[in-house]
């Protein structure tokens, strides 16, 4: 979003001061003008910043951390229900049209994620617990490790909710815990000592916690990201290492190079800019109409990318702009209020504009109309007048925004094809990194797993699943197939969690027979569905992914295959498989 909104101001800039041309030294001197007032602008917000403007979110997502502390401690039971119930509020306090595009309320979702991945953990452990015999002390080191979970998940939720500014802890205040990494993995080191010789039992609980160790870390990073507050060594002990700029580079040309072709919306919506706006600044510079560049700049604010966007978002500012300048236009002719007048109504429509322009960009547009209208207007002769010329202007470019739109329009379903078939590929890599662990040739580095990992970052499944809910928004005729592109995404999610499982159970040497049989299937099966998406959203047939697994089944069943393996090799199956299915493959062998 960062990259975008610098591009749309940088257009949005040219349309208002590119109609003057001016001096280099009269150039130099209006941007440093433009830049004092913005560095103005951050200052303020950062003098007068509160975190308080999350309160209600983060102290939804504390309390699911404080009945993790609970689950850590006690097992399941009531506090499974606890963590369900808790997950559940706090994921409806997030899903707020309001907050989208906020890096806290990101961070906050993503600690969501995290702690519904420790209720799985942290309930799969228990259930293994039962039936591991206690020899050697296992029990006490394992409690020992519990107590140090749940001692870390409550000190998430205190900084969650200490909603002060941070500093030095006052007088008789108790620091915060923080348990050192390394301390806390000598205690899984020490579970595995105790659980030695207590069958193949041990060392899953011991990868368990592990699992739940690296997930802590992952929390603290969202800590600080969340709340501006970094606490203690067990963020200290793993700093994130910036990406290099040639990596940022390289990403970004990539993005650039898939979207250089005539069926990319962000393309089209590129193509449509450089056409709509200059034509309307030329001729409304002609046509001699008063501040004419407010045409072109309505018509830019109003284009966007996707149908519905367009649509909604330019009858909404047309509404908008008629209200905003009808208030205004009212309070102006009528009232002709004073200095401290208009200063009260620039901080109203202002906290208006800001308080809706997410939520419902009709009211945010009348309120930031006023709010314009109110700065350019008062004190200034013909003030009536620029009133009437702004509605005017906004009606002109926000109409031919929309004809120019509809003369040449992008429909999401090729982007959301597009974007699914990115997904499958980036999974598609991730799978074949994982499986190999499993084959001969050993776990991948811990460099390429996570290089794997990263190119099917959740943002990519983020970016499918919202171009498939722009698509079903449009028509009938024009959107992609709801019940195939949901289920698609159904089973993607599916796979990547099996995925990840999978990866949490690989040791060195694990080489599993008929294995790289079956990494070379689900690669060529990941592979065909690739190729479907990019034509008519079809596939033929598949290799006999249930046949190899169960060969694998057969063989290594209750020896040399870990249960929890096979179940999630199975689950990879019926996720592909799924896939397929909705994708017209025949089924080349049944499920037995």
């Amino acid at each position: 979003p960062g990259r975008s909104v610098i591009g749309i101001q940088g257009v949005m800039a040219m349309i208002v001061f590119g109609r003057a041309p001016q001096s280099l030294r009269e150039s130099a001197a209006l941007a440093l003008v433009v830049f004092i007032g913005g560095t103005a602008q951050t200052t303020m917000q950062l003098l007068i910043r509160l975190p308080v403007g999350l309160r209600t979110q983060r102290s939804a997502i504390g309390d699911v951390f404080t009945q993790l502390a609970g689950l850590a401690r006690h097992g399941p039971g009531q506090w499974s229900t606890s963590v369900a119930r808790s997950l559940d509020n706090a994921l409806a306090t997030l899903d707020s049209a309001a907050l989208f595009g906020r890096t806290d309320i990101q961070a906050l979702r993503s600690m969501a994620d995290e702690a519904r991945r420790m209720r799985l953990e942290l309930i799969a452990i228990d259930g293994l617990l039962r039936r591991l015999p206690d020899r050697h002390g296992t029990a006490r080191s394992i409690e020992r490790a519990r107590e140090q979970l749940g001692l870390v998940m409550e000190e998430v939720a205190e900084a969650l909710t200490a909603f002060g500014s941070p500093g030095p802890p006052a007088a008789g205040d108790r620091p915060p815990v923080w348990p050192d990494s390394t301390a806390t993995l000598e205690v899984f080191d020490a579970a595995e000592a105790g659980a030695a010789g207590a069958g193949d039992l041990a060392p899953a609980v011991v990868r368990h916690f592990r699992a739940l160790a690296g997930q802590l870390r992952a929390t603290t990073r969202l800590v600080a990201q969340a709340t501006d507050v970094r606490f203690g060594s067990l963020l200290a002990a793993t700093p994130s290492v910036p990406r290099p700029m040639t990596s940022e580079l390289r990403t970004a040309w990539g993005l650039l190079a898939e979207n250089l072709t005539s069926a990319s919306p962000a393309f089209r919506h590129a193509v449509r800019l450089a056409v709509v706006v200059p034509a309307l600044g030329i001729a409304a510079q002609h046509a001699g109409l008063s501040r004419s560049y407010w045409v072109p700049l309505s018509a830019a604010v109003v284009l966007r990318p996707e149908y519905v966007a367009t649509l909604t978002r330019g009858l909404a500012r047309m509404g908008g702009t008629i209200v905003g300048v009808g208030m205004i236009g009212a309070v102006i002719g009528g009232l002709h209020p004073g200095m401290a007048a208009t200063v009260a109504l620039a901080a109203l429509t202002g906290w208006g504009a800001f308080s809706f322009y997410q939520s419902s960009y009709g009211i945010g547009v009348a309120f930031l109309t006023g709010l314009v209208l109110l700065l350019v207007t008062v004190g200034q002769p013909g003030s009536l007048a620029t009133t009437g010329y702004r509605l005017l202007d906004s009606v002109i470019g926000g109409s031919v925004a929309l004809v120019a739109y509809l003369s040449w329009p992008t429909w999401s379903r090729e982007e959301a094809q597009q974007l699914l078939t990115r997904l499958v590929a980036s999974q598609r890599r991730y799978v074949a990194a994982v499986l190999e662990g499993f084959t001969a040739a050993g776990p991948a580095s811990s460099e390429d797993l996570r290089g794997a990992r990263t190119h099917c970052h959740r943002l990519a499944y983020a970016d499918a699943q919202s171009a498939v809910g722009r698509s079903l928004a449009e028509p009938r005729a024009r959107r992609i197939d709801p019940e195939v592109s949901r289920g698609i995404l159904a089973a993607l999610r599916r796979l990547i969690r099996a995925a990840h499982s999978l990866r949490t159970e690989m040791i060195e040497g694990a080489d599993i027979q008929g294995m790289e049989h079956f990494a070379d299937a689900v690669d060529d099966s990941l592979s065909a569905v690739e190729d479907g998406m990019t034509g008519a959203m079809s596939v033929v047939r598949l290799p006999p992914l249930r046949s190899i697994f169960h060969r694998i089944d057969q063989t290594g069943a209750g020896s040399s295959v870990p249960l929890p393996v096979l179940i999630q090799l199975d689950e990879v199956v019926n996720a592909i498989d799924t896939v397929a299915e909705l994708m017209g493959a025949s089924d080349p062998d049944p499920p037995s």
